[in-house]
């Protein structure tokens, strides 16, 4: 504390703390006028000025100015003043002086960390963001996110989850619910995608971690959003390389396998031109094996590893029809232009058998003056494929217990056949003997 004489210009008095402030002996600043003025620093002079006019002029007044004491230390101190009356009637102020050295430099500090992560938040890629608890209000989101949004940041301001509007459809309901409720709940990461303004799909990974005060209540939600587009474009080359490796052994594989295959055919005719009581025998197994390196030559094709039924089906006739020397009329159903009929991979070999089978038996079992028709009918909207073999001729007469067993003459189809979308039966029409498959998924989808 101090009196301090407007008309003077110098201190009147000086209680024991303000002695120690200045580091000065006290009697020494009173007997000298400018003593105290030279303890404030240069710079905050001007200040002091203008504290003494506003005391002057309204008689009270309150400023925070810089002293150096005499060891050379500087010190913030806090100045209130207000008049009071001398002994002799003279007009005084009095002065409570606060050091509030450790307050300006607290607050100091904070400034340097506010600056320091304010430089880092604006010259960082990523969104660092400072959210209420609810996401309903934005303290601050840094200039990233009109990089990565392609967005003003004012907007986000005034429209707290106006960012969410971008969010792709798909990801929308998932992000809101993380946004406003768990991300305060605890640290969090997801992803998710965003519709650009140029259109274009953005991936973001976004990290939130809740800010609680000493009760533990949560406060604030820090979050940083990071655009991984181009990393995700890598992963996915990545991808597509290993796929395209693999692939390309796989078809290595399957072409090695059809070749072997094709040489067990070859030693199957050779032995059956040389042993004639079993070349209808040799040729079964002969045509069985060529429709498992049907299956390996489609699936060792460039650039394709799926079968497609129809390919399947025209390999096996022209395979079986070249072994048997014969010729069947083939009729596809126009429903399936536009449409490919992709037969499941673990259930592809079984099939190729099946058909095999039954584009033998039509041949084997045919009469020189007839050609058996196959005739494909698709069912688009349940999504099944109906095959049907017709050869002359009739299926002979059930005998009491025998009707449910019409199919017993091919034991072999019933074997191969898939248990779960695949069907066969054997049955009399206009035509002759009808054998009809019909496949479902799983066993085969549709593809545009």
């Amino acid at each position: 504390a101090a009196t301090y004489s407007l008309r003077h210009r110098r201190f009147c008095y000086l209680n024991a703390a303000a002695e120690r402030l200045l580091g000065s002996d006290a009697a020494a600043v009173l007997a000298d006028a400018a003593s105290a003025y030279r303890h404030v620093i240069a710079e905050d002079r001007s200040a002091i000025d203008a504290f003494l006019r506003q005391i002057e002029i309204r008689g009270v007044a309150s400023g925070e100015f810089r002293i150096r004491r005499a060891d050379g230390e500087a010190r913030w101190l806090s100045v209130h003043a207000f008049p009071v009356s001398g002994g002799d009637g003279e007009s005084l102020c009095a002065a409570i002086a606060e050091d509030i050295t450790e307050r300006k430099l607290a607050e100091q500090a904070l400034r340097d960390s506010e600056l320091r992560l304010r430089l880092v938040a604006e010259n960082i890629d990523e969104v660092f963001w400072l959210l209420a608890p609810d996401a309903m209000q934005v303290f601050y989101v840094s200039p990233g996110y009109e990089k990565i949004w392609g967005l003003p940041v004012a907007d986000i301001y005034a429209s707290p989850l106006k960012w969410v509007q971008a969010v792709h459809p798909e990801d929308q309901a998932r992000v809101i619910e993380a946004a406003t409720h768990l991300q305060a709940q605890g640290p969090r990461e997801m992803q998710f995608r965003i519709m650009r303004a140029d259109g274009q799909v953005g991936f973001i990974r976004h990290r939130s971690t809740p800010i609680r005060d000493a009760a533990g209540a949560v406060i604030q939600v820090v979050c940083m959003s990071e655009d991984v587009t181009a990393q995700k474009r890598l992963e996915k080359q990545a991808e597509e390389s290993v796929r395209a490796q693999r692939d390309a052994l796989v078809r290595e594989v399957h072409h090695r396998i059809k070749n072997n295959l094709q040489g067990v055919t070859g030693m199957l005719r050779n032995y059956a031109n040389r042993h004639a009581e079993v070349a209808d025998v040799i040729s079964e197994a002969i045509a069985q094996v060529q429709a498992v390196a049907i299956i390996y030559g489609l699936q060792g094709r460039p650039g394709i590893v799926r079968v497609e039924l129809f390919d399947l089906l025209r390999e096996v006739v022209l395979g079986v029809s070249q072994l048997m020397h014969g010729a069947l009329a083939f009729q596809e159903d126009s429903r399936a232009l536009g449409y490919k009929v992709v037969v499941s991979d673990l259930e592809a070999v079984p099939v190729a058998l099946v058909l095999n089978e039954m584009v033998f038996n039509a041949l084997k079992h045919g009469t020189p003056e007839t050609t058996p028709m196959i005739d494909v009918k698709v069912d688009i909207a349940n999504e099944r494929v109906i095959l049907s073999i017709t050869n002359a001729g009739h299926l002979p007469p059930s005998g009491p217990g025998q009707a449910a067993d019409r199919g017993s003459g091919l034991p072999l189809i019933r074997s191969l056949l898939p248990r779960r979308g695949a069907c066969f039966g054997l049955a009399d029409s206009p035509a002759g003997v009808e054998a009809r498959l019909t496949l479902e998924p799983p066993i085969i989808t549709f593809k545009c």
